[in-house]
């Protein structure tokens, strides 16, 4: 009868299990991931390291040459850029300079006054400095587009490295990514050699422990390690392979469940049965068949499990006679005399109400 009397303590005391059951679970949880990450810090091959030694280095230094080619001939064409645009805001201004003394030197010969020496030098001095001007500009022109097509010669040659650099790289990254699996593996192979034991550990204690007293934290633990083992199998399982194992865990989990559903309805426990024939007694309910037990003041009255608790019911006047009660549906005896008593006590339930003598399994249950 010690599974009838087992004590689940205040609810504020369960409150206090669950949550410290999940402090707990979370505290082992941070712990694994300490260890899976110092594990995980083995330094495994870097890729410049590897390309290093395999590469050809004279493709990487041509590329490194026409990288700073290409860097120089864009900043001569942008300092040329600025040059020009001086020069055009030269050129407008003799330009400008060089029309007004063309109108001044004009007019002084319409009105018959011979221009003096200064005006004649300052002419063909602006003259001069706009030619001068126009020369260098018509240079600066040239010289644009000789950047022009060294930079299109430039950046010809660097697609044509590229393309070469590319080419010699994938033999590299392959080698690379083979050489890098096998670190990942033995790095996985490591956590799981961590992580594999205690997971095992974890069932067993599940299996053993988990309806006894320390249920509780056996369940945080086993959590808390299948949480950090599935995420160490994400990590470093391929995908492909990673969703098919996730699939056969949640088919075994869920046919486990199904399985132990199927079992409690066939094959119920004492206490799991208990609690069923309880809560039908508490509904007025017969526990087989949920027939109402018309018995008492609800001799005549009509209810369902939803409504019981609205049914006003009188009480029981001194003509009433407490006595054995069997369901009318499914022959099931409900209510009997007490064999040590004689009162009239629930036959599908451990205990009698008014001795308290209990027998040692409750009647009712399948064969």
């Amino acid at each position: 009868m010690a599974g009838y009397k087992r004590s689940k303590g205040p609810w504020f005391h369960r409150l206090l299990v669950w949550l410290f059951g999940f402090l707990f679970a979370l505290l082992v949880f941070w712990l694994l991931g300490f260890i899976v990450d110092d594990i995980g810090s083995w330094r495994g091959p870097q890729y410049h390291d590897f390309e290093m030694t395999r590469l050809d280095q004279s493709l990487l230094d041509a590329q490194e040459t026409l990288t700073g080619q290409s860097a120089d001939i864009k900043r001569a064409i942008t300092d040329l850029r600025v040059d020009q645009s001086n020069l055009r805001d030269s050129l407008k201004i003799s330009r400008e300079t060089m029309n007004e003394m063309r109108a001044t030197y004009r007019l002084a010969l319409d009105q018959g006054i011979r221009p003096t020496q200064a005006q004649q030098d300052a002419m063909a001095e602006s003259e001069r400095l706009f030619l001068d001007t126009q020369q260098r500009y018509q240079q600066s022109v040239e010289q644009m587009a000789q950047l022009s097509g060294r930079e299109r010669d430039v950046a010809a040659r660097q697609r044509a490295n590229t393309t070469a650099v590319n080419e010699a790289r994938k033999p590299i990254l392959a080698a690379f990514s083979t050489v890098n699996l096998k670190h990942r593996l033995k790095v996985a192979a490591l956590k799981l050699s961590v992580l594999i034991p205690l997971l095992a550990v974890a069932v067993w204690l599940f299996v053993n422990y988990r309806t006894r007293l320390y249920g509780p934290m056996v369940n945080a633990f086993g959590i808390a390690v299948a949480l950090r083992v599935g995420l160490v199998m994400h990590d470093y399982f391929p995908e492909m392979y990673f969703r098919y194992i996730l699939i056969a865990v949640a088919v075994i989990i869920v046919g486990r469940v199904l399985v132990t559903l199927l079992r409690t309805v066939a094959f119920p426990k004492r206490d799991w049965l208990v609690k069923q024939y309880r809560e039908a007694y508490e509904a007025f309910l017969c526990p087989m068949c949920s027939y109402p037990i018309r018995r008492g003041p609800l001799k005549y009255a009509s209810w369902t499990r939803r409504s019981i608790r609205k049914q006003a019911v009188t009480a029981a006047t001194g003509d009433d006679v407490d006595e054995p009660y069997t369901c009318p549906v499914c022959s099931t005896q409900l209510y009997e005399k007490c064999e040590q008593c004689g009162a009239i006590r629930h036959s599908l339930l451990p205990a009698c109400d008014r001795c308290g003598t209990a027998r040692d399994e409750p009647r009712g249950a399948p064969d």
